[in-house]
């Protein structure tokens, strides 16, 4: 019995035991209920406080927020410098413009302003608000966004929307940024020399990219935050602005060269390439640089100028870049050729320096000489006879010149081809300059050394011809050309002057002196007659090189002269190859359009037709920007 009580009261424990969880389940929901019921009430009164707060001091604390966070607005353009020739006339200049910029994180700080600023934006420059909205929406966070449609602005537009915001304090967030746009007021005139700007606002070709660490600038930095005053400050770190270079360029010179090109390949002859450079014998100044290739250098990716839309059209895109390449490019530095007989006066002073040869030698011409297996013609198949130097040169005879080159011999050629500084570069501040091509002293066997003593078979530059004969002319000081004249600062200060650097001694002042005299008989009386301007005393050389491959029967002709003939002060070489004739062969071409160039040129440079001639009349300038 007392066994059966026991278990009855270990059973009984057991049931209490279990009964307790029971009721300690309904208390805790109860306890849990209430804890819910407080925290919800808080969660509300929370709310309702972050509500109070958002609607009357929302924008101090979302400025408190930002004045945290200091960011970078934008980089300061500096003013690329200016671009200026002899005479002051502006080539190339910056213009200042104005993008504007939006700054959504300011705007999306208080609805209603963003909707106004928008509103103003839309209506005043004409762009769509949805496009406004949907940059805000993609980058909230952001303080620096630009509007493709909206960039390059004028000034008088941004003036007149800064008066409209200053009107209405509820346009925020939005601001101009300051650039540059290149621009070039004479478009086309110098685009060779001038080069222009690529996409990503560097140099490319000509001075813009020769002195593009010149032009260029210092970036300046600026830098928005909010005050404790919860106004929005701007630090401002200044650019500074590029230098301006100067060049020894003349605009009027250059135009009228370009517009005299121009006429001779549309409405004269035309040639393949015709070019015209200009120089200063005394310095080493370039005066003028040109050739058919000419573009608008506002507009430079643009063909028209030099093809017809049907000509454009057909062109495949590796077609159209091979065609800008070479409309870019400066034939003057950049292309080599065989320059013929305007090579002979260095032959003939180099043999004058080396007393193997003087102005009573004689020379026979029979029309043909017989060197090692072959037989070279001179141009007068006739033969010239007998001739003294100054009659060789008048007469442009090859058989004089032959007999000169064997005179030299391979040594003594080799030695004043590279002292005229042919077949290497003459350091032009321009780039893209080639070195040509000339004869090693090795290479210099009998037939070579015959015809490169008239200029064939060695390949030469423009501004390497027109450098070495100024040296030729001047007395024998060869000048290093070179294009660009001073370096101004910003404020128009010079900081820099390029003054003229003689590289090298090429020949005596005596044989200079006959030089002169030779190639002024060749204007008066010889091959060179048409290159006569009336009341000019000019001097100067022909040529007509005969091109590879020789069946084709294509010529180079040319003529290189200098004004006066006694004592020049311009000297000037003017270029035509393949003339767009059936005969080619006559350097007629090119000393009648150097004529014609000259005579409209040379009164800008200062040089004026003698007292008994009726050309004595200053010229009057031809327009151009400032």
């Amino acid at each position: 019995m007392a066994a059966y009580n026991n278990r009855r009261h270990f059973s009984n424990r057991r049931r209490r035991r279990r009964a307790k969880p029971k009721q300690f389940s309904q208390k805790m929901r109860i306890t849990l209920f209430a804890i819910f019921c407080v925290c919800l009430f808080a969660f509300g009164l929370l709310l309702f406080k972050i509500y109070r707060i958002n609607r009357d001091d929302g924008d101090r604390y979302k400025k408190e927020a930002l004045s945290q966070q200091s960011y970078t607005n934008a980089v300061l353009n500096f003013q690329r410098g200016d671009i200026k020739d002899r005479n002051d006339t502006t080539l190339a200049v910056s213009v200042r413009k104005y993008n504007l910029v939006l700054e959504p994180r300011t705007l999306l700080t208080n609805e209603d302003k963003k909707i106004v600023t928008l509103n103003a934006i839309s209506k005043f420059f004409g762009v769509e608000q949805s496009a406004l909205e949907d940059i805000i929406e993609k980058k909230p966070k952001s303080m620096y966004e630009k509007i493709d449609s909206l960039k390059e602005l004028s000034s008088d537009q941004v003036e007149k929307f800064q008066k409209k915001m200053k009107k209405n304090e509820d346009i925020q967030g939005v601001w101009f940024e300051e650039v540059y746009k290149r621009n070039y007021p004479l478009k086309t005139v110098g685009a060779s020399i001038i080069g222009f700007l690529s996409s990503s606002e560097q140099g490319t070709y000509g001075i813009e990219e020769q002195y593009n660490s010149v032009l260029n600038g210092t970036t300046g930095r600026e830098y928005g935050y909010f005050d404790s005053n919860m106004n929005l400050q701007r630090t401002i770190k200044e650019a500074k602005d590029g230098n301006s270079v100067v060049l020894t360029i003349d605009a009027n010179v250059q135009k009228i060269v370009e517009e005299e090109i121009a006429q001779f390949q549309k409405g004269g002859v035309g040639a393949e390439t015709t070019a015209v450079m200009i120089m200063n014998p005394k310095n080493g100044e370039v005066l003028a640089m040109a050739s058919n290739s000419s573009f608008d250098l506002n507009d430079p990716q643009n063909l028209a100028g030099m093809y017809s839309s049907q000509q454009i059209a057909a062109m495949s895109d590796k077609e159209k870049n091979e065609c800008l390449l070479s409309m870019w490019s400066n034939f003057c530095v950049g292309s080599a050729y065989e320059p013929g007989s305007t090579f002979k006066p260095f032959t003939v002073a180099a043999a004058l320096d080396e007393n193997l040869i003087s102005g009573n030698s004689t020379f026979n011409c029979t029309g043909v000489k017989k060197v090692a297996d072959r037989e070279i013609h001179c141009s007068n198949r006739s033969g010239h006879g007998m001739l003294d130097l100054r009659h060789s040169m008048m007469e442009s005879c090859n058989a004089a010149l032959m007999d000169i080159g064997m005179k030299l011999g391979r040594n003594k050629f080799s030695k004043y081809n590279k002292l005229y500084g042919f077949g290497q570069r003459t350091g032009i501040d321009l780039p893209g300059e080639t070195s040509g091509l000339i004869h090693t002293k090795e290479e210099l066997n009998p037939v070579e050394l015959a015809t490169s003593s008239f200029g064939q078979t060695q390949t030469v530059t423009m501004v390497q011809m027109l450098s070495g004969f100024c040296s030729l002319v001047n007395g024998g000081d060869y000048y290093q050309p070179h294009l660009v004249k001073e370096i101004q600062n910003s404020q128009g200060d010079v900081v820099k002057t390029i003054d003229p650097v003689i590289v090298k001694k090429t020949t005596s002042e005596d044989t200079s002196s006959k030089l002169r005299s030779y190639l002024k008989s060749t204007v008066e009386e010889g091959t060179a007659a048409p290159a006569q301007i009336k009341g000019y005393s000019i001097g100067g050389k022909t040529g007509t090189a005969e091109k590879r491959p020789v069946s084709e029967k294509n010529y180079l002709v040319s003529f290189i002269g200098c004004v006066p003939a006694e004592e020049p002060e311009v000297a000037f070489y003017v270029l035509m190859d393949e003339p767009h004739v059936k005969d080619q062969a006559h350097s007629t071409y090119a000393t009648e359009f150097s004529s014609k160039v000259m005579k409209r040129v040379l009164p800008f440079l200062g040089q004026y037709a003698s007292a008994d001639s009726k050309e004595t009349a200053a010229p009057t300038a031809t327009p151009t920007a400032q």
